[in-house]
């Protein structure tokens, strides 16, 4: 029998009962919507299928698809454009839609140039090895024949399909992973959603109530009626109990036992861990972890985000996620009538070909041994074998590669001609290839070194001779102040992300360890936000003996910004030169400490950026 909204109001009396998890669900206002995440920790299941972990590890890239009924009014609503992100057109923190008038757009939804095949096609052409899609987001539309709910698209709309069950068959055909998104906790259709303050003079329902009535009969009709599932992917757990996350997890074991589940499950019990939207780490991880991204800025079709990734781009993205240690889901977002939009299928298809080619350096590839990025792009391994990224072709001719210890084999300019590249030692901590100057006909040149066993490095950050060397505060020692990574909002949904050295005290000190390549005068530029508070402090930057000075304006960084979740910074990072200064060859300290009291807790400082200059 169909649940129908009226049954979960009716069960108002659990409000009083002392089973009800009432401030576990207060208004999702009360948390932000990183808050919303739960916890990403690396602290991941032990108890996951060896074969889907060995799937995991190997697959490395994944599409996303966002859509719903919110890929209708593609972020506008009576006239008026939401910059951000369109699928939260409807919470009250966006348009504030009311639920008869939202639930108007079903009758809207014509999805006639759906084709599953066609977007299965376009996954493997473009590399990936997944494909996972919003069965039910946050506005709690199904987007398949749901039984447990009449607030899906065989019952509310006039289209006649399942697209869910369409792809399902497309993928099986093809041999592509299928996952499904489930929102588990917000569900702006329902009270008991967790979309109304338990306080809430029109809160009838309770979250109980909608869980077992709502949540769990459709999960277990997503785990039952679509075939093999590989991964099961959870949004905002919000304030759910670890019991309740739990008997998701032991639902899906029993019905799915091979499939994956992430870590917005809540509570520390996925199998998997997912950063923050748009999250592109710094550091390596640990275990089975991914970042998510979007081909433009939105997750759901927006009329107005003509903001598409170059083919380039997402290598870049990809690439420096791998080398990271881990998997890349990259999101599209069709419009109303199910298409891609074009602009997004030709980044996707253009990193396609290159991947056609030089996949062998991503998929089962381990993690950077540097745990970094390099100056002039990333590296991926297997086995025994490094692989360069060469992001930024160099002009005369020489990459440089610190602290590698084992000897080499052999050295690879792949392609069509796989070219041998000569290496040398310029130091003991120091090698240097040389390489044609004219950049090779690739999005990213890739050159291969095979070494005498697996590889071993020395991780200490180099100083490059010939391009600009960024030193991330993540790679900095921190004493007296505090190492961390913050985020914020430029527009609503649209994450940025920044390590830091901040909240300083008086006799604080941020120190990087370097290897310098070449003895010779570098430009140095400091990278850093900072208030009204903070503007006129001064900062020194210590070179051994010598010393240059920073002192630091006001970047326009906001307190209380209204573009901010409950009221938090809005960040503004700026960059100035301090100064040249000549540096030796080999390792040394640069250390930043304030040269006088500190006041509002100082400058938040991403980065120092090292340019050779005066050749």
């Amino acid at each position: 029998m169909k649940l129908i909204r009226q049954n979960i109001l009716s069960s108002a009396l659990c409000i009083i009962l002392a089973n009800c998890s009432i401030s576990a669900f207060a208004k999702d206002d009360d948390l932000s919507m990183d808050e919303l995440w739960g916890d990403s920790s690396m602290n991941t299941s032990k108890q996951v299928d060896e074969a889907s972990r060995q799937q995991f590890t190997q697959d490395k890239y994944s599409m996303f698809i966002h859509w719903g009924l919110y890929s209708i009014p593609g972020g506008e609503w009576k006239g008026k454009t939401y910059y951000g992100i369109s699928e939260w057109l409807m919470s009250d923190r966006v348009a504030d839609i009311p639920i008869d008038e939202y639930k108007k757009l079903a009758k809207d939804f014509h999805p006639d140039q759906f084709d599953a095949k066609a977007i299965v096609k376009l996954a493997i052409d473009s590399g990936m090895k997944n494909i996972v899609i919003t069965a039910k987001h946050h506005e709690g539309f199904a987007m398949y024949h749901s039984k447990a709910s009449d607030y899906d698209i065989e019952d509310a709309t006039s289209f006649s399909g399942d697209p869910l069950k369409e792809l399902a068959k497309a993928c099986q055909e093809a041999g592509l992973g299928l996952g499904f998104y489930y929102s588990q906790m917000q569900d702006w259709y329902e009270q008991g959603g967790a979309g109304i303050a338990w306080t809430d003079n029109n809160q009838k329902g309770d979250f109980d109530s909608y869980f077992d009535l709502k949540v769990i009969p459709q999960v277990t009709e997503l785990l039952t009626e679509y075939g093999p599932i590989r991964t099961v992917w959870f949004d905002t757990p919000g304030g759910m109990t670890k019991e309740q996350s739990m008997k998701l997890v032991n639902l899906v074991r029993k019905l799915q036992p091979k499939a994956l589940i992430n870590s917005r499950i809540g509570n520390g019990v996925g199998d998997f861990s997912t950063l923050g939207d748009h999250s592109l780490s710094q550091v390596n991880h640990p275990g089975l972890w991914e970042t998510i991204d979007t081909t433009n800025n939105s997750w759901g079709f927006a009329w107005y985000d003509e903001n598409w990734k170059s083919g380039k781009e997402i290598l870049h993205r990809l690439i420096s996620t791998v080398g990271r240690g881990g998997n890349y889901m990259l999101n599209v977002g069709p419009n109303a009538k199910g298409l891609v939009p074009e602009y997004a299928q030709k980044g996707l298809l253009k990193a396609g070909e290159w991947l056609n080619q030089y996949g062998g350096t991503i998929y089962g590839a381990q993690a950077s041994p540097w745990g970094r990025a390099q100056s002039w792009g990333d590296i991926t391994v297997q086995g025994s074998v490094i692989y360069l990224h060469v992001f930024d072709w160099p002009q005369d001719g020489r990459i440089h590669l610190s602290g590698l210890k084992n000897r080499i084999i052999s050295s690879t300019l792949l392609g069509t001609e796989n070219l041998n590249v000569l290496v040398s030692r310029s130091s003991k901590d120091w090698i240097e290839l040389q390489v044609p100057v004219a950049k090779p006909d690739s999005l990213v040149p890739v050159i291969a070194l095979e070494v005498a066993g697996l590889p071993k490095v020395d991780d200490t950050p180099g100083v490059d001779p010939d391009i600009r060397t960024t030193l991330n505060s993540a790679f900095a020692k921190c004493d007296g102040c505090t190492n961390q990574e913050i985020r914020w909002m430029q527009k609503f949904g649209d994450w940025n992300y920044a390590n830091n050295l901040m909240n300083w005290s008086d006799d604080s000190e941020g120190t990087w360890q370097i290897n310098v390549a070449e003895p010779g005068i570098y430009s140095i530029a400091v990278e850093y936000s900072a208030n009204e508070i903070v503007d006129f402090s001064e900062w020194i930057i210590r070179f051994g003996d010598e010393i240059r000075m920073l002192q630091a304006l006001d970047t326009g960084e906001r307190l209380n910004s209204k573009r901010q979740p409950k009221g938090r910074t809005l960040y503004r990072y700026r960059t100035d030169a301090v100064g040249v200064i000549a540096l030796k060859a080999g390792k040394q300290t640069i250390t930043v400490s304030p040269k006088s009291k500190v006041v509002g807790g100082g400058i938040n400082l991403k980065a120092i950026h090292l340019t050779p200059t005066m050749k």
